[in-house]
């Protein structure tokens, strides 16, 4: 987690669009673990971070794909496009935030344009960071699937099928031993597929490119990414 975000896409309001919201908002003062928002929840607030830090998590298993403090905002894009909360949002340590309402955020926006600019680019920056870690994330399990493969393979843990090593293993077996989920074994197993290196059949792993997939275990990623 060295390189979880933190604290480079602060919302940056001035003074007086902070005092605007502390007069529209209340304070919430929460503790370790209290979970302010829930993937997949209605959006119908947002937190203004005072003091403390909060980590964000999407996806099964949680994920963490950033963490955010003093002078940042938290769950305006669902708010602002009236769509679900994308991720959760817990304390991490001792939290005081601000809660605006949906409705009072709209109607604060609608008069502070300046506010609402730097919003929107706060935004966009966060997505684009969000995205990158998953990127990242997905490049550490195929490379730790690659290994797993190739040393099972290395192993004489394989039988040959019509000139193919074929290791007999399910993709749920596979996830269990890299510790990835089944979901995401499945995703990096459909690469693998499409690159050429493996075909699947039921309980069976039919390594077509062994070489590739050693690359891959040695730290060079798929083009798929």
């Amino acid at each position: 987690m060295d390189d979880t975000h933190l604290g480079e896409s602060s919302w940056l309001l001035d003074d007086e669009e902070v005092l605007t919201l502390e007069r529209i908002g209340s304070t919430l003062r929460r503790g370790d673990g209290h979970v302010f928002m829930r993937e997949g929840e209605a959006s119908d607030f947002l937190l203004l971070i005072k003091k403390g830090h909060v980590k964000v998590t999407t996806g099964q298993p949680p994920r963490i794909v950033a963490l955010r403090g003093p002078g940042e905002t938290i769950g305006e894009l669902g708010v602002i496009d009236d769509q679900p909360r994308s991720a959760t949002v817990i304390a991490w340590g001792e939290v005081e935030a601000l809660h605006v309402p949906a409705n009072e955020l709209r109607a604060f926006l609608d008069q502070n344009r300046r506010a609402e600019r730097a919003l929107h680019a706060a935004v966009r920056k966060r997505l684009g960071e969000a995205t990158r870690k998953i990127s990242d994330s997905d490049l550490m399990m195929e490379r730790r699937l690659a290994k797993a493969i190739i040393e099972l393979y290395q192993n004489g843990l394989c039988e040959i099928i019509d000139s193919v090593p074929t290791i007999r293993l399910s993709q749920k077996d596979l996830a269990s031993m890299t510790g990835a989920s089944i979901e995401a074994t499945k995703k990096i197993i459909r690469v693998f597929k499409e690159s050429g290196l493996v075909n699947t059949g039921r309980f069976q792993l039919r390594l077509t490119d062994a070489d590739a997939l050693r690359k891959i275990a040695d730290g060079n990623p798929t083009s798929s990414w």
